[in-house]
């Protein structure tokens, strides 16, 4: 197995190695943010939901419009949303590595799962030639104060890991964001050009039903956005929102 991760990996690196990456044009940044059920309180205490978001990047300056890698992704939630981990076990990913499989990481994390998705990963190859499209699974682990482990895994070069912090939002109108800092891929050339996840986790502690996710229905609408900032310190922003009934 680690013959074939070496290899793969070496492949990976002489593919991209005289492609760049860096158009001083930034990225289209899209996102698509869904929150379940839409009948939501309209005061008093949260639901529990299920969040499902997707964010992508395009760039039209670049061959096949394969987008500018990601150095730091900020995706702000509305302020009816709410997030908390009070008593739901914690992962620890510090013994994760490239080797890392998805369900080496179940075993070590199992407990601590909230959730899980799909990632699609560009390789340029050439200039103007297609790029290698690399599929991924993803999947998230609730992480110590408020932290959000997203590890992804393919089989060309196996395991990386995105660590993630709950934050209060920087943008204003919005709650809470999702902010997280992007490893180089492959030397820095290899991309994330779309990434989702589902988080839908609700446990007891306590002798309390909890939920890691939750919301009202304030004012029939729930906002989500996507900032992020390229390789070249470049920021593309997407929006999208949600209508929501008010449950009396």
């Amino acid at each position: 197995m680690r013959k074939h991760l070496i290899w793969a990996l070496g492949l990976v690196f002489a593919l991209v190695a005289s492609v760049g990456i860096a158009s001083a044009v930034p990225n289209t940044q899209t996102i698509d943010g869904k929150i379940t059920p839409s009948k939501l309180p309209k005061k008093g205490a949260a639901k529990p939901i299920k969040l499902f978001v997707d964010v992508s990047s395009t760039n039209s300056a670049n061959a096949n419009q394969v987008p500018n890698p990601t150095t730091n992704a900020k995706v702000d939630f509305d302020k009816d949303m709410k997030y908390q981990q009070k008593g739901f076990p914690t992962c620890d990913s510090g013994g994760f590595t490239a080797a890392t499989t998805t369900s080496q990481a179940k075993s070590d994390c199992g407990d601590s799962v909230i959730g899980s998705g799909s990632a699609k990963i560009q390789v340029p190859t050439a200039t103007g030639a297609p790029p290698l499209a690399v599929a991924a699974d993803v999947t998230a682990f609730n992480g110590k104060g408020k932290g959000i482990i997203l590890f992804t895994y393919n089989t060309l070069s196996g395991g990386t890991v995105l660590n993630g912090k709950i934050q209060k939002s920087t943008a204003s109108g919005y709650g809470v964001m999702l902010n997280v800092d992007v490893p180089p891929l492959a030397g820095g050339s290899a991309v994330i050009q779309e990434f989702n996840a589902t988080i839908n986790k609700k446990y007891k502690s306590g002798g309390k039903k909890l939920s890691i996710l939750s919301s009202t229905c304030k004012d029939k609408k729930l906002k989500f956005q996507a900032r992020f900032t390229d390789n070249a310190g470049q920021l593309a922003t997407g929006t999208d929102k949600q209508t929501c009934k008010q449950k009396s």
